[in-house]
């Protein structure tokens, strides 16, 4: 990941060759490449006003033919424009004279599915040599890193919650599921990029669909790549809210001890039950005294004074021209999620296995879909996986090099998850959607946590603010057919800012909870980016080779209905 955030930083910086360092110029989605139908019989619907179907010659360019080859609708070898530019502008695109443009992506999820620290991945890096563009590629094992290290995100801190929501054995199986569904469709993108994408463009997912679904699927891929940036600024809101309470509540009680104090600081806290001290078994509970804020604690409460005043904080640094400075501190990512691993096998370790029935294990609960709704997002990587896989030296590894990411990605949840999950001394009912919530706050690995987490977050936050804002810029001046490259405006910059911490202290205060928050964006975001739309580009891509048969098509629609599923069921689910 510190290659990736490093490419980013150069970008920004102005050290990459004709980058138009641009506010303007989006980082996210994908909407940066361009590229057309060349006939008629390309397009998944004919040339409508909904489609973006182009029958202007290029200008530049040859035609050349596709190293693989299928036949059009006029039984002869399908053709694509060979030149190093785009040829078509619409109310989404603006033209690019250059193919080597850098395309620095959000992933959350898992934005925040992207670690609580890895939130950029680049999509091409491009160096000049000889008057040409080559590509800069990597290795196997740096590829697979890159998509382990990218994946991973604020799930990890929920991971163990989910499987309480599931019971263990499900949760498990659901887990493996989830993971098989997202891979197969990461597959489906890259072949279909393999077999539709325009020599010479870096074609993502949004201009697969607008060259063979139509403008209107293009709008809904960058649509919902804007919703999981906007929902990972809510969550690392939430979270930075907590860690940011905590730890200043620490260094109070230590300046000004409280007449209530813990017994140790390995005390262990059940907040779902309202209790206080819990001692090492499953049952035995002390219920928190019932004491009225009062001073300072009515100052600095959780739930309303504390997001606002970290609003306070954090605005100024979101008005940069750009973000070089937050870049520098990329390496906390992989720091970060290490750390987690380490904590929970020390607690773990510490506690010994907790069971108290082991049959209860492989009961399905009825809350199971807030697990696969919030793993939606733990694997989501769908809009940049073509970018990450195209810096791939060995291309005929991509699907070998894939799988075992998602496998390193699985075991790692899994990992966590599990032992959380079979080791916690109290209730598991008390396992809290940030695990760190069931430890004194006065735990000295959970101090360390919550500081590290904290300062990684204050910087991140900067750089998915920046990209959320050039992206919409870009798309809304697109649309109105208003771009002006170069262009900045610290008045546009400054009231959208404001309103993304508007936004982000109203969910802070009124609905703090990250596990919930997950899961909906999970399964909406979900549900487009990997039940939807590699279905649709799949059943496209048959219609167009002529191999879409009624078992085919069938097995696509129940992928998305499966999606639909998902998001649905998400309503039915009390936290």
């Amino acid at each position: 990941m510190r290659d990736l955030i490093r490419n980013y930083k150069n970008t920004i910086s102005g050290k990459i060759p004709n980058d138009s360092g641009s506010e303007t110029d989006p980082l996210v989605s994908s909407c940066n490449s361009t590229s057309t139908c060349t006939s008629q019989d390309d397009c998944m619907f004919n040339d409508t006003e909904f489609s973006d179907y182009e029958t202007e010659k290029p200008k530049i360019g040859t035609s050349v033919s596709l190293p693989f080859s299928y036949q059009n609708g006029r039984g002869k070898p399908e053709k694509f424009i060979g030149n190093y530019r785009s040829i078509s502008i619409d109310g989404f695109h603006k033209e690019e004279t250059d193919v080597g443009r850098y395309q620095f992506i959000s992933n959350l999820g898992n934005a925040f599915s992207a670690s609580c620290t890895s939130l950029l991945s680049k999509s091409l890096e491009y160096q000049e040599m000889g008057g040409t563009k080559s590509i800069k590629t990597q290795s196997s094992l740096v590829t697979i890193f890159a998509i382990w290290n990218t994946t991973m995100g604020s799930s990890l801190l929920a991971m163990a919650w989910g499987m309480e929501k599931a019971g263990l054995i499900p949760g498990i199986i659901i887990n493996i599921l989830v993971a098989g569904f997202c891979l197969y469709t990461c597959y489906v993108l890259l072949k279909i990029n393999e077999n539709h994408g325009v020599i010479g463009q870096n074609n993502e997912v949004s201009e697969l669909c607008r060259m063979l679904i139509g403008k209107w699927a293009e709008v809904i891929a960058k649509v919902f790549s804007l919703v999981v940036l906007i929902g990972a600024n809510i969550v690392y809101w939430v979270l930075m809210s907590n860690f940011l309470y905590n730890s200043v509540q620490l260094f109070y009680d230590y300046l000004f001890p409280s007449s209530v104090t813990l017994d140790s600081n390995d005390t262990l806290l059940c907040p779902s039950a309202s209790v206080w001290n819990v001692s090492n078994t499953n049952s035995n509970y002390v219920l928190q005294p019932d004491v009225p804020k009062t001073g300072f604690a009515r100052f600095w409460d959780l739930y309303s004074t504390v997001p606002v005043i970290l609003g306070i904080i954090m605005f100024p640094l979101l008005n940069f021209k750009s973000p070089t400075f937050f870049t520098k501190f990329n390496s906390l990512g992989t720091t970060s999620v290490m750390y987690l691993l380490i904590f929970a096998a020390v607690k773990a370790t510490s506690w010994g296995i907790n069971i108290p029935g082991w049959q209860s294990l492989f009961n399905l609960k009825t809350t199971f879909c807030a697990l696969s709704g919030m793993l939606s997002l733990s694997y989501f990587i769908h809009n940049i996986i073509i970018s990450v896989m195209r810096s791939n030296s060995n291309q005929e590894n991509n699907v070998r090099d894939l799988s075992i990411a998602f496998g390193l990605v699985t075991f790692t949840y899994l990992f966590l998850g599990i032992a959380f999950y079979i080791t916690f001394p109290l209730a598991k009912s008390c396992i809290q959607d940030n695990i760190l919530d069931n430890f004194n706050k006065r735990d000295t690995l959970t101090i360390i946590a919550r500081l590290l987490l904290l300062f990684q977050l204050v910087t991140v936050f900067p750089l998915i603010s920046f990209m959320l804002r050039n992206d919409i810029f870009t798309n809304v001046d697109l649309f109105f057919k208003n771009y002006s490259p170069g262009h900045f405006s610290y008045v546009k910059v400054v009231i959208l800012n404001l309103g993304i911490i508007a936004v982000c202290i109203l969910f802070a205060c009124f609905l703090p909870k990250i596990g919930t928050l997950i899961r909906y964006t999970g399964a909406l975001s979900g549900m487009v980016y990997i039940f939807l739309l590699p279905s649709l580009l799949k059943i496209a891509s048959l219609r167009k080779e002529g191999q879409l048969t009624v078992f085919k098509l069938v097995f696509q629609l129940c992928i998305i209905g499966l999606g639909v599923l998902n998001l649905i069921s998400q309503f039915f689910i009390a936290d």
